[in-house]
């Protein structure tokens, strides 16, 4: 078996690949063997027995039905760096301790020097408390898409032993909440994946990961973002994405104050958000406002009709802004937009592209527009509770006509009243005699 995947060998990458192996090491070829990645991915491995003594950065086991591990497994591989188990059977009774066990003497233990860890796409629902005790130099772990539900004690534990932890994807684990003291040992985590689990409010332990540089939160059902629900004070969170959240509606005031180095923000595909306010970004301090100093902002496909002129202090310090695919009312709130920040960003990057796209969805007059052809006009403003005065006028003018005519109407209505043509009130029968009654001239017979 070794003979042939080394045949498909290239520059140190073993590739044993999708050859319907049963076994990963089943004769000596493999003794000594030098190589920096060996792959056997997508074969019908189902148990992992303890490894030869080779030479190997990195490997992959991905994509088999692997559901035990022997202990001591990787014992031998002392210069394993990374470990791909993802897409597996693996269970939390199976995922013990003594796996990733590396050499031990008397005089010395040396634990394996593993930096980078895929367990993500098995059927863990809880981490043995002292699962990486001998990999505690861990800096990369990847648990996605596995059914925790929630951390207990013993998973919170596992994974606060990673001192050295810079990167963590617990996405897609169907996570509610994450525990109180979850992050108080992350000081060097820089990179946290929390997407698509169950987040109805931001999490309170992400104000002790005070290193974080990038955050995703996207496919979570949080509906409100502002004051009351705010990031904490994450000063070099450089990154955040707030993408595919179909039940969030508002960023307010207060809600990303806090995030004082943001650089990149994505808030994209939250179709009810309609809703950011003008101080959503602006902290007071004792130097006054202070806004982030934000380089790239992706507010595109979501519900958005206006765009705060507040809601950045240097628009002309973006170098990217995408705000395709939202519903802009043209009118007087969306001035600075349309006949300043569009005509500057175009300007700014050479192209019209994206802009010259931007559509009108209201006022009606405007509907179907796109918003650069209206730069240089002068925008209404709509009325309280969306008046239009258009429809306005038009009514005006018709209850205008309708005095004019119904002034002299009713004024001959009047007149043929008082003059008893139409017999109303208490009129009597004699009265109904004089209305026909002619007055004979001196002239005529008697």
């Amino acid at each position: 078996m070794a003979e042939a995947c080394f045949k498909l060998s290239h520059d140190g990458y073993v590739n044993c690949s999708a050859r319907g192996l049963e076994n990963h090491l089943e004769d000596t070829q493999w003794l000594n063997v030098t190589a920096k990645e060996i792959s056997f991915e997508h074969n019908r491995l189902v148990h992992v027995t303890p490894f030869p003594k080779i030479i190997v950065e990195k490997i992959i086991l991905r994509k088999n039905q692997i559901s035990t591990i022997d202990s001591h497994a990787f014992k031998e591989l002392v210069h394993l760096i990374e470990l791909d188990l993802s897409n597996n059977q693996l269970t939390s009774e199976q995922l013990k301790p003594h796996i990733f066990e590396g050499q031990f003497s008397p005089e010395a233990y040396e634990p394996l020097p593993l930096k980078v860890l895929n367990l993500s796409n098995n059927i863990l629902q809880w981490l043995h408390q002292s699962v990486f005790e001998h990999i505690i130099g861990i800096e990369v772990l990847n648990l996605s898409g596995n059914p925790f539900g929630v951390f207990d004690y013993r998973t919170s534990i596992a994974i606060s032993s990673l001192s050295y932890l810079q990167e963590l994807d617990i996405s897609y684990c169907q996570l509610k909440e994450l525990p109180n003291l979850q992050f108080h040992n992350a000081k060097y985590l820089k990179k946290l994946n929390l997407v698509g689990n169950k987040l109805a409010v931001l999490p309170r332990p992400l104000e002790e990961a005070g290193a974080l540089e990038y955050l995703s939160l996207d496919n979570n059902p949080i509906r409100v973002i502002d004051g009351a629900n705010a990031f904490p004070n994450l000063t070099k969170l450089r990154e955040l994405s707030l993408c595919d959240m179909s039940s969030l509606t508002t960023i307010g005031n207060g809600g990303l104050s806090a995030l004082i180095g943001l650089v990149d923000l994505r808030v994209r595909n939250c179709k009810k958000l309609d809703v950011i306010e003008e101080y959503a970004f602006a902290i007071t301090t004792a130097r006054g406002i202070v806004w982030p100093s934000l380089k790239k902002l992706d507010l595109s496909s979501n519900a958005l009709q206006y765009l705060p002129i507040l809601l950045l202090d240097r628009w002309d310090s973006l170098e990217e802004l995408h705000l395709m695919h939202n519903r802009w009312s043209c009118d007087c709130r969306n001035q600075y937009l349309i006949e300043t920040i569009l005509p500057e960003y175009a300007a700014k990057q050479k192209t019209t592209a994206e802009v010259g796209e931007l559509i009108c969805f209201a006022p009606p007059e405007h509907a179907g527009k796109s918003l650069t052809s209206l730069a240089k006009r002068h925008l209404r403003c709509l009325d309280l509770y969306d008046a239009r005065p258009e429809k306005d006028a038009a009514i005006l003018v018709g209850m205008l006509i309708g005095l004019l005519i119904a002034i002299p109407v009713g004024m001959a209505f009047f007149v043929f009243w008082r003059r008893g043509f139409f017999f109303c009130g208490s009129q009597g029968p004699a009265s109904f005699s004089r209305a026909f009654y002619k007055r004979a001239s001196n002239d005529d017979d008697i």
